[in-house]
């Protein structure tokens, strides 16, 4: 193992609470696969000393940049000097780069991430309709990245009306020809996505039953950070399961490329 020195620059993942972060464990071994003294730290943060703390440790030229999760994702859009198109949509940022100055630049790679990692496992199907459970920051990236891909039917669940509705109407503004709906309905689903926090602790509901469900659809469950219950009863229903971290591993390269100022 490859520790830090003085010499070694730092990629910091804030969360709140930050106790089922594990990304270090994929991004770390990444950067030094790829030559980079890079480092991944986890930090608690809570939400009112977010901003502070992103500005005083962008000071730093040991800061390569940052990594947002649950609940930053929004607060650290709004921190920024300048975002790039996914996250100008989305309203959202999951990577911040320090340039010259101090300027913080963010994107939204999460929808990359996921669909690079749903073509990769055989799960898209732009003409069959996807499912996605959950309007958050992360919600919102997938569904962008979904209907950018040309998927044609789309279906949004939320456990509050409001967010849903607001991303319902921004994608049928900027993606005329898809159809979207709201009703809570899973037979005719080729995909459903799990993009909620449900599942980072055993005691968790799940966000659907996965039997009702037809055989042929798949399931993904964003959460990175163990094998969810929703991930062993949709295996156990013989659905085919694709897991946070293959979302994690075709996030790195984008965002890596991103805090290098290579994209």
């Amino acid at each position: 193992m490859q520790l830090p020195t003085g010499a070694s620059r730092f990629v910091f993942i804030f969360a709140h609470p930050a106790g089922h972060v594990g990304a270090p464990r994929h991004y770390t071994p990444y950067f030094h696969g790829n030559g980079l003294d890079w480092h991944m730290v986890p930090l608690d943060i809570a939400p009112e000393h977010l901003a502070e703390t992103i500005r005083t440790l962008a000071k730093s030229p040991s800061v390569a940049g940052f990594n947002l999760t649950m609940p930053h994702k929004p607060a650290a859009f709004e921190l920024c000097d300048a975002v790039g198109p996914a996250a100008s949509f989305e309203g959202v940022v999951n990577t911040i780069r320090i340039e010259p100055g101090g300027r913080l630049v963010g994107e939204s790679f999460d929808g990359g991430g996921f669909l690079n990692a749903a073509r990769e496992a055989g799960v898209f199907d732009p003409e069959r309709r996807c499912v996605v459970i959950g309007a958050g920051g992360a919600g919102r990236a997938i569904c962008h990245a979904l209907a950018a891909a040309g998927l044609k039917r789309l279906r949004i669940l939320n456990e509050t009306p409001g967010p849903v509705e607001t991303l319902a109407a921004k994608l049928r503004d900027h993606f005329t020809g898809l159809d979207i709906s709201l009703d809570e309905r899973f037979d005719d689903a080729g995909l459903v996505v799990n993009a909620t926090s449900l599942g980072l602790h055993a005691a968790d509901a799940l966000p659907m039953d996965p039997a009702k469900l037809s055989s042929d659809c798949a399931v993904f469950d964003i959460i990175a950070a163990r094998r969810t219950e929703f991930m062993q009863a949709s295996a156990a229903c013989g659905l085919r399961v694709v897991d946070g971290v293959a979302m994690i591993k075709h996030q790195l390269p984008l965002q890596t490329a991103f805090w290098r100022g290579d994209a």
